[in-house]
């Protein structure tokens, strides 16, 4: 077989003429050089056919019959004639089958990106293996961060919420296409500026579905005063729940039926600790900072019956002043503990022109 057939056997619609093959257990090497009499200079365009030197290019390519594939290209450095070019020689490329840089054919490179997008990095890169293909996970990653962004298009009805890059720190912004339900945007922050700034750039906003974030609802109005702003289903179905909680929180001592523990026990059964309901949340589960609050008071209050001073008290347990005070003026602990399974959210507060 001659060398062009085996160069359209292997490398079909690539320009090249197959000067070597060599066959061993485990690899194929193909020697290959371009066939072209001319190249176009990378810098004007303008075609050369005058040599500059040779030199040795290695590519890896998709495998054949379970033999990884090594491709030894004798390059072209060719001499551009044109004067006004700000090169005086350049690399010749092959269509389909090199880029600047690259150690891997064009086709090669596609197939590792389809299966990165469909698999991830570590399991792409352990099926690599089994088909004698050398990557790793960081490079079937860097493929995929290298993919343009698809265009959303228009999008008349977005949703938006926040999430943390780094708990109590460092937030974020994601937008999602509510017709579709698919990722269209990420913001930097979650400002009202920055919110704002984007839907200036997009003007057929019609609808906006949030959360009941004051930076959003101030971005909203903002950015996009057209538009009419609704509660998004879990923020509405979550506000819910944690006002019936805090209703029945309250009201415990007027159910007419206990209410049953997850391990079986009612409201009225002590705990294994020995307190009553109120260590108890509204599904039977023990509060930790209903205990922490009563071992507070008790930490307290006895140092106050040896007669400690406050400053004293806040020094050893290393709490602020005001904390010790407000615990002190307590004669019970039940008048601390409705606000401590009653606090208000650490989010940003509800004004009373928020969509109930």
């Amino acid at each position: 077989m001659g060398g062009t057939q085996i160069a359209d056997l292997l490398l079909p619609g690539v320009e090249v003429r197959v000067d070597q093959l060599v066959l061993t257990d485990t690899e194929a090497r193909v020697a290959v050089r371009s066939r072209a009499a001319a190249a176009a200079c990378s810098g004007c365009g303008q075609r050369s056919s005058k040599v500059h030197c040779y030199y040795k290019r290695t590519l890896a390519d998709r495998p054949v019959a379970g033999r990884r594939v090594r491709i030894e290209l004798r390059a072209r450095r060719l001499v551009c004639g044109n004067e006004d070019c700000a090169r005086r020689t350049f690399a010749e490329q092959i269509p389909a089958l090199t880029r600047r840089h690259a150690r891997r054919t064009e086709a090669l490179t596609a197939h590792l990106t389809d299966v990165a997008l469909f698999l991830g990095g570590r399991p792409g890169s352990r099926l690599f293996q089994r088909m004698a293909i050398d990557t790793c996970k960081d490079t079937l990653l860097r493929l995929i961060r290298a993919l343009p962004l698809p265009s959303s298009g228009l999008v008349p009805q977005p949703g938006v919420d926040e999430f943390a890059v780094r708990r109590g720190r460092t937030y974020a912004t994601i937008l999602i296409d509510m017709a579709t339900h698919r990722p269209i945007d990420v913001l930097a922050d979650r400002a009202a500026a920055t919110f704002a700034s984007w839907l200036r750039d997009h003007p057929e906003v019609r609808i906006i579905c949030r959360d009941r974030a004051g930076s959003f609802r101030d971005g909203a109005q903002d950015g996009a005063p057209q538009a009419r702003q609704v509660a998004d289903t879990w923020h509405l179905l979550n506000n819910l729940a944690q006002a019936i909680e805090r209703i029945i929180s309250r009201h415990r001592a007027d159910l007419r039926q206990p209410l049953t523990t997850h391990d079986g026990r009612t409201d009225d059964d002590p705990t294994p600790e020995g307190h009553g309901h109120t260590e108890l949340d509204i599904h039977g589960r023990p509060r930790p900072l209903v205990a922490h609050t009563r071992e507070r008071h008790q930490q307290i209050h006895e140092r106050i019956a040896r007669g400690d001073s406050l400053r004293a008290i806040a020094r050893d347990l290393q709490l602020s002043r005001g904390t010790v005070n407000r615990f002190a003026l307590a004669e019970e602990v039940d008048e601390l503990l409705v606000a401590a399974v009653n606090r208000p959210t650490v989010r940003h507060p509800v004004s009373s022109s928020e969509p109930r």
